[in-house]
């Protein structure tokens, strides 16, 4: 089709004179069809996108105050529950506790209407934050408390800031926590995840220095 209208613009012009432009042509399709095809990528997997850097060096803390601390339920690309490919963690907390901040950033998106059920079939139907970060970064906050979202879209939060109560909302197989994870841009997108920990976590890490299933997690000061 491109060739045809090329064609059809330049009849009657020697081949000399526009074959340049052909070749140029050539060139800019093979070049938007690679593009198309770097785009269509898919995602490489769980364990290969869990590449943490030094904790010490985290921009992120703990989403829960200071002086707490909680079990963490599952980790990132855990192969027995819902997290077998994300790089996301589930902290056991009872319903209504403080949620915080784990990074300064802008309000993208809440939900704050669902019922503390805990089991609900649709995956996505929690309620929810999620807050975009200075380098384009998105930290996602889920199953949280009804009602319980302090925060509006629009809002800059700082890091530290309470920003809802953890809850029960959407399916949690019925035991309440908070599900943490980052995606690399807004609008955030599963398998387009980010390898997260904290700088205050006080408890042990594994191999590649994400946080390890069935240990508590404090949170030290920062």
């Amino acid at each position: 089709m491109v060739l045809a209208l090329f064609r059809s613009r330049f009849a009657g012009v020697g081949v000399r004179h526009y074959m340049p432009l052909m070749v140029l042509l050539v060139c800019a399709v093979v070049i938007l069809s690679a593009g198309c095809r770097e785009e269509r990528r898919e995602p490489p997997p769980c364990l290969e996108r869990a590449v943490f850097g030094d904790p010490a060096q985290s921009p992120y803390v703990l989403p829960y105050p200071v002086g707490d601390s909680y079990r963490l339920a599952q980790a990132y690309c855990y192969p027995y529950g819902g997290h077998r490919d994300q790089l996301a963690y589930d902290f056991e907390m009872p319903i209504g506790e403080p949620v915080t901040a784990a990074r300064a950033g802008l309000v993208r998106r809440t939900r704050n209407d669902l019922p503390d059920y805990g089991a609900e079939q649709d995956p996505g139907q929690h309620n929810h934050i999620l807050i975009e970060h200075e380098d384009g970064t998105v930290a996602f906050y889920g199953h949280l408390r009804q009602g319980s979202v302090l925060v509006r879209e629009g809002d800059h939060v700082e890091t530290g800031q309470r920003i809802a109560a953890s809850g029960n909302s959407g399916n949690t197989l019925g035991e309440p926590h908070l599900h943490f994870g980052v995606y690399q841009f807004w609008p955030a997108a599963e398998r387009l995840d980010v390898a997260v920990n904290f700088r205050n976590a006080k408890g042990p890490l594994d191999d590649r220095r994400g946080l390890v299933p069935g240990h508590d997690y404090k949170a030290l000061p920062y």
